[in-house]
């Protein structure tokens, strides 16, 4: 922060001490810092795992296990394409740190006689960090995973940790000139960026053998049981996706001279849904992340949030040439 103060004291200097054109048309560099906010965020994870019954390491006798009667619709052997656990979560609203760089354009000349509307074409850069730091329950999950979690599972958990990136956008402002000081504009923006969302997911059965419910009726489900008790699966990645969004924008700038101006802006940002790439839970049932011992069959899953919107509001500073 002691950085970022000596460097707005560098800029409000040079503003004062260099001249400049009067503040009319011309190219303008820009800084702002401040703060971002964002909603709660609905997430939906997915995986390729089969039944814990067809996993190996777990069950050595897996290829049989459709020759037991209420099994025969379990695909142990087959392709698992379509297969898996789909599991949804919730998060509170989050917040964080905003900073970014603008380099714009400002068309025609001032009227100080009244009002006057002008456009202003503008590339923002900016960068936002999101900090949600939260570990959340899973409420409910589809196919197997439902059963295991009302069944024998203690622990089912996904954590995020900072959503953050870098993000281009081009916008087009209107400015509302007037006889003051002051400027108020508003404008729209399109653009696009990089998202990285920390995440941590953490399942754990209970460690008593007779909790577990998995494998009821198969000729060795005490092997089973107690090969699934008190296993763990971990995932933990900064996972990455590219978004795209359009903005809202609004705000005020102040000219203290005729080269620097100061001034309060908004954001209002809609950012398409976050899609993570695969990821693997290492330990997958306190094993290595695949079905099978000679290393066949890895499993992995994905990621997906939506609500991906943002406020922001900073302080501007804005140098013009």
């Amino acid at each position: 922060m002691k950085r970022m103060h000596r460097l707005w004291s560098f800029l409000v200097a040079l503003g004062v001490v260099v001249p400049g054109a009067a503040h009319g048309q011309g190219i303008y560099l820009g800084f702002e810092m401040g703060q971002n906010f964002v909603p709660g965020m609905n997430t939906t994870g997915d995986s390729d795992d089969r039944a814990s019954v067809c996993d190996e390491y777990i069950n050595p006798l897996y290829t049989t296990v459709t020759q037991t009667a209420g099994y025969e619709d379990y695909n142990c052997t087959g392709s698992n394409r379509g297969l898996g656990d789909d599991w949804n979560n919730r998060f509170d609203s989050a917040g964080g740190f905003l900073s970014g760089f603008v380099l714009g354009y400002r068309t025609g000349k001032n009227d100080p006689d009244g009002m006057r509307v002008r456009l202003r074409p503008e590339f923002e850069y900016f960068y936002r960090a999101s900090r949600y730091d939260q570990t959340a329950d899973i409420p409910f999950a589809t196919g197997a995973s439902g059963d295991k979690i009302r069944q024998e599972i203690q622990v089912a958990t996904d954590r995020i940790g900072t959503l953050a990136g870098h993000n281009l956008f081009g916008n087009l402002y209107l400015d509302f000139t007037n006889s003051t000081r002051f400027t108020p504009y508003a404008g729209l923006g399109m653009g696009i960026g990089s998202a990285k969302m920390e995440y941590t997911s953490l399942w754990a059965r209970n460690a008593d053998p007779t909790a577990i419910s998995t494998g009821e009726g198969l000729p060795n489900v005490e092997q089973i049981r107690r090969n699934l008790a008190g296993t763990t699966s971990v995932a933990q990645k900064a996972l990455s996706d590219t978004l795209f969004g359009y903005q809202v924008l609004f705000g005020v700038d102040y000219e203290i001279t005729e080269s620097l101006s100061i001034g309060v802006k908004g954001h209002w940002i809609n950012f398409s849904s976050f899609h993570s790439e695969r990821f693997e839970w290492i330990p997958l049932r306190s094993h290595v992340p695949n079905l099978r011992r000679d290393g066949s069959e890895p499993v992995s899953g994905t990621i997906m949030a939506d609500d991906m919107k943002l406020f922001g509001f900073s302080l501007s500073l804005k140098y013009h040439f």
